[in-house]
């Protein structure tokens, strides 16, 4: 009679396991939880009394200590958000940009691949000679959270795929409706805030710096996408790879030949997304040529050869009371619903946003209507449906504005434009937007500058524009009421600080139409400094790689009017000093590498010194520990100062961190 080795019988089992987690995602589980973790622990005990492991064991991915931050780390291809449609419409629209576009340049048929949009959270999966090295969340789309511990506690990623593969996958991660409930459950019983969503769950949890409870909360994981190879000339084969390398793909993907079967696929979805053991939003529909694919291109946001097909989402009924016009900072005037609030995913909704007169004349909305309202992409209310068979003799007609409600100017509308402007360069809701812009965190970011202080500098005439803001001094601020000697100190330095930007913040910062983010960052590293950008020449902005005629010719007739380049001369007169950011960081003595925790009031904002410190290599963290490497103290510091002193953990000061800056060589 013959019996199997030690070693054979633990290597069945992994194999066995395999199995098991193979079909799990499949939706077809072939054996209980209860049954599945007590072959885990037979496999533990196992490779213990062998004192061996393989890298593939799952029981190989849940050692190691609790982690104590998380690292940022720059996305090799950015992860770009996608474009939404959110009808059959409006999907018919974009398919059709598709094939005009590409009826000049291929001859090729356009075939669709439409896959489930999973309701989670983004990763950016990285293999090295075969080996799983990191895993990043989505971040702002160009950095992340480095989350690699995290993520291979998910039993169905693969974390070796065979030495001859380097390339980087991109999925979606995911907590099933019945992980969801039980955590949920288990939260209700120890008091604990409920997690409103799995998309909220699946966020939290990848975040958790405690690894066991990141593998007890049971995450899962689909891959939708293979980059860096050129091997393959459709999606289509880049997932059939995926599969054979045993990633965990979605079953329910569908090549089409054509749109109208594209629709038939979203509507099947839409209709049976219940049935799902987790939760999705939508279907993504993509080119399937990677040719077309390149053909095609991308936004400064997203690819224009993929769109999300949005589900219908939970929608309320509620009355109009009144429609407010909000002025931007570019002058247009925006209709905005004043609602009968009501509850709607969770939020009390009181006003939802009309968009333009235009719209207003399609829905045929009048004052008192009843309308359906909903939260498209869960963030923005909209009104997407009127009731006329609710309407009453009290509804009152809604008109465009005759003038700005903020200057009284008399609103235009300019030939072929849909929206109302307000055209007062001087227009006080204008200038309050364009500065409420320019002192955002992701522009300038002066901090210390906020919407109540921006109305009493307007109402006193202090400033007029942006530029007004480097000419602030102390005697006229001190006047201002509840502004004491530090509240003025903490703006004029703001002020000062925000004087050494980068010149991609720089440029979005000005405000200029059509100008968000990310084409100011195509804009820096093209031209390289300031003087060179407005210099720039309105038939050489089209050419840009991701610059099209719209942002084109936006940008060219702002450099053409006088008013902007002398604001632009103004805050460079005023000492701001935009330089162009480069991928690499300036490696400073002392801080390069090193873990560090601020605590206490620090002369200079918190978030400056974290940009500061960070830029020059360090991490930040927000508690003490034995792996922190210095504590830059301030003024009335706490417990975190305590505990550095019981740790020995270094404490320095402003000037001691500046010293290190300042004994670096200039380039």
């Amino acid at each position: 009679m013959s019996t199997i080795s030690p070693k054979e019988e633990r290597l069945g089992l992994i194999q066995q396991i395999r199995k098991y987690q193979q079909q799990y995602y499949l939706n077809q589980p072939l054996v209980t939880d209860e049954i599945y973790d007590q072959l885990m622990q037979q496999l533990r005990e196992l490779e213990q009394q062998q004192s061996v492991s393989s890298v593939e064991s799952p029981t190989v991915r849940l050692q190691g200590d609790v982690l104590s931050q998380f690292p940022k780390k720059v996305h090799q291809f950015p992860m770009l958000s996608l474009g939404n449609t959110y009808s059959q419409q409006e999907l018919e629209e974009w398919a059709r940009g598709i094939e005009n576009s590409l009826s000049t340049e291929s001859k090729e048929k356009v075939e669709y691949i439409c896959e489930l949009k999973i309701d989670g959270l983004a990763i950016s999966l990285i293999y090295e000679n075969g080996r799983l090295v990191s895993a990043i969340t989505r971040g702002d789309g160009t950095i992340g959270d480095e989350v690699t511990e995290n993520i291979q506690t998910i039993s169905t990623l693969p974390v070796e795929v065979g030495k001859e593969h380097s390339f980087e996958v991109r999925g979606e991660v995911y907590l099933p409706k019945k992980h969801f409930h039980q955590i949920n459950q288990t939260r209700k019983k120890w008091g604990e805030v409920l997690f409103k969503n799995p998309r909220n769950a699946t966020a939290g949890t990848i975040r958790l710096l405690d690894r066991q409870e990141v593998h007890r909360r049971k995450l899962d994981l689909f891959v939708y996408s293979l980059l860096g190879t050129t091997a393959y000339s459709f999606h289509s084969k880049q997932i059939e790879k995926l599969k054979t390398l045993h990633f965990p793909i979605n079953p329910h993907l569908k090549l089409c030949s054509s749109i109208q079967q594209v629709v038939e696929f979203c509507e099947k979805w839409e209709k049976q997304k219940d049935d799902l053991p987790y939760e999705i939003d939508g279907v993504v529909v993509k080119v399937n040529s990677i040719q077309q694919q390149e053909q095609l291109g991308m936004t400064a946001k997203s690819p224009r050869w993929a769109t999300a097909f949005k589900f219908t989402t939970t929608q309320a009924m509620t009355q109009i009371l009144d429609i407010e016009i909000g002025v931007g900072r570019t002058g247009v005037l925006t209709p905005v619903a004043i609602l009968e609030p009501v509850a709607l995913n969770g939020t009390l909704v009181s006003r939802a946003t009309l968009h333009n007169y235009d719209q207003i004349s399609r829905l045929q909305l009048y004052i008192n209507d009843w309308v359906t309202i909903e939260k498209r992409g869960e963030i923005i209310p909209q009104i997407v449906l009127v009731h006329p068979e609710k309407r009453s003799d009290a509804i009152l007609p809604i008109v465009p504005p005759t003038a700005c409600p903020a200057c009284q100017s008399i609103a235009i509308q300019e030939e072929g434009e849909i929206d109302w402007r307000c055209p007062n360069p001087l227009c006080a809701g204008k200038i309050k937007e364009q500065i409420l812009h320019f002192v955002s965190r992701k522009a300038m970011n002066i901090d210390a500058i906020g919407p109540s202080l921006i109305e009493k500098l307007l109402e006193q005439q202090w400033i007029q524009s942006v530029a007004d803001l480097y000419e602030l001094e102390y005697e006229k601020l001190i006047q201002l009421e509840r502004f004491g000697e530090k509240s003025v100190t903490n703006i004029l330095q703001a002020i000062e600080y925000s004087k050494q930007t980068t010149l991609s913040r720089f440029l979005f910062a000005l405000g200029i139409r059509h100008i968000g983010q990310k084409t100011a960052q195509i804009l820096s590293r093209h031209y390289g400094s300031i003087n060179a950008f407005l210099e720039a020449k309105p038939e050489e902005l089209e050419r840009i790689h991701e610059v099209g005629p719209i942002i084109a010719r936006s940008l060219g007739e702002y450099l053409q009017e006088s008013e902007n380049r002398q604001l632009i001369q103004r805050l460079l007169h005023a000492g701001i000093d935009p330089k162009v950011q480069t991928s690499a960081q300036k490696e400073v003595a002392n801080i390069t590498g090193k873990i560090i925790v601020l605590t206490g009031t620090l002369s200079q904002p918190r978030d400056r010194w974290k940009a500061r410190l960070e830029e020059a290599g360090a991490t930040i963290v927000g508690s003490v520990s034995k792996k922190t490497d210095y504590v830059l103290v301030g003024e009335n510091a706490g417990s975190k100062l305590k505990k550095a002193k019981q740790l020995n953990i270094p404490v320095v000061s402003e000037q001691e961190i500046e010293s290190w800056f300042s004994s670096e060589p200039q380039e």
